[in-house]
């Protein structure tokens, strides 16, 4: 028997290092001018190092949170336009926690959806998207969980000629060896060690932005209303429903099932939720639609959402009620996108009874009720686990179950 050949790559060649050394002056260049139209962007970038490399595990860009290494032949015939557009688009990347937020989602329709809601938000704010980059009308206003579910069912595809521009887990590429390879020693990316890490450098980033947000607030010039949008929501995030269902369903539940520990690059604002193999949730939402709880129809549905898309795989039970129950349906993750569509009927009085009357016959594995709290409810707790998450201003009905305040 034959012994395998070795692997020989091949270093750079002077040709090579001359082009990444021209490389990184027009990138360091593409940055400075990206503070006179985009300061905010080119702020945050600045907290990146700027790597070119010749490196054949890197056909395009990628960032690691820390640097952003470009493939500079790539890079060398891309238009100063879409060079300064990728260069923005891993900054994004990094700021918006898009690998942090994957949560064992296929990882090819993940990396487009990420890249759907990056190059929105950078076709808004330059007027300008590269013609091979994926953009698509349908997926505007969507978050990457939302594109991801549509992705998903196959309904809508990438238009002909649209691709992802960059590499999204760098860690996995550098695995990718053969003979003919050209290696560059300058191509390390670090990936975190530990969740702790991961999380840190999440935390890191969220500052960074929330920094440069109040940096640019006593600039000259107001920060434009869609980047606005970005800095608020990621300051102030909805509830971390991983780690408030991670402790509710533990402690309720006595470790009867497994936990799912966080995945180095799934952590984000997903769900660790109990599961015998799988990160799959099973569970019963009851929505109050109650006449003094339309003021809190907005945020009840951003609640639904964070937890509908937060999951790998779930079943949701979601009623609708008032005085009765309106509506009685199940939803999967794949169906985050119907939430923005979803009818909602009610608007009288409130009475609890009905939706403890329905769970009755099928007890789900916990019930969380999105109410004021301004309500008749059941004197004894029943069997399975219930969460009170009560609008701003709301009052828990009764004395048993768990509660968490909802703000605005």
């Amino acid at each position: 028997m034959k012994a395998p050949r070795a692997i020989s790559p091949t270093l750079p060649s002077e040709e090579d290092k001359i082009l990444k050394r021209n490389m990184r002056r027009a990138l360091e260049e593409d940055r400075a001018l990206m503070m006179t139209g985009q300061p905010f962007t080119a702020m945050l970038a600045m907290q990146l190092n700027l790597i070119p490399v010749v490196d054949s595990r890197l056909p395009t860009a990628g960032t690691d949170g820390k640097a952003i290494f470009f493939n500079a032949q790539f890079m060398a015939e891309r238009s100063p336009a879409d060079r300064r557009f990728i260069l923005a688009h891993e900054v994004w990347h990094c700021a918006l926690g898009h690998f942090r937020r994957q949560l064992g989602r296929d990882a090819n329709l993940w990396n487009q959806a990420c890249d759907y809601e990056v190059n929105h938000l950078l076709s808004v704010e330059l007027g300008y998207c590269p013609r091979d980059a994926l953009w698509d009308r349908r997926f505007q206003e969507l978050s990457a969980e939302e594109t991801y579910a549509r992705l998903l069912n196959g309904t809508v595809q990438a238009k002909k000629g649209q691709q992802v521009l960059d590499i999204h887990d760098l860690e996995k590429s550098l695995n990718r060896l053969d003979n003919g390879f050209i290696i560059d020693p300058d191509f390390v990316p670090e990936a975190p060690a530990t969740s702790q890490e991961e999380q840190s450098l999440s935390e890191a980033w969220r500052q960074r932005l929330i920094t440069v947000a109040q940096q640019r607030d006593r600039m000259p010039g107001s920060l434009p209303g869609h980047l606005r949008r970005v800095v608020d929501q990621i300051r102030s995030p909805n509830v971390p429903w991983e780690q408030l269902l991670n402790r509710f369903l533990q402690k309720q539940q006595g470790g009867d099932r497994q936990w799912l520990p966080p995945s180095r690059r799934h952590v984000y604002q997903g769900l660790y939720l109990p599961s015998r193999r799988s990160s799959f949730l099973e569970i019963t939402v009851a929505l109050d639609n109650s006449g003094s709880c339309i003021g809190d129809i907005p945020q009840f549905l951003g609640e639904l959402k964070a937890i509908l898309g937060g999951f790998n795989s779930v079943s949701l039970r979601l009623m609708v009620f008032d005085t009765k129950i309106h509506s009685d349906q199940m939803l999967s993750e794949q169906d985050l996108h119907r939430l923005s569509e979803l009818e909602i009927e009610g608007g009288g009085g409130t009475d609890f009874m009905p939706v403890f009357e329905a769970c009755e016959t099928t007890p789900p594995q916990a019930l969380i009720v999105l109410t004021d709290g301004f309500a008749r409810a059941p004197e004894h707790a029943p069997g399975y686990p219930v969460l009170w998450a009560l609008a701003e201003d709301g009052e828990c009905p009764v004395s048993w179950g768990e509660k968490i305040s909802l703000k605005s």
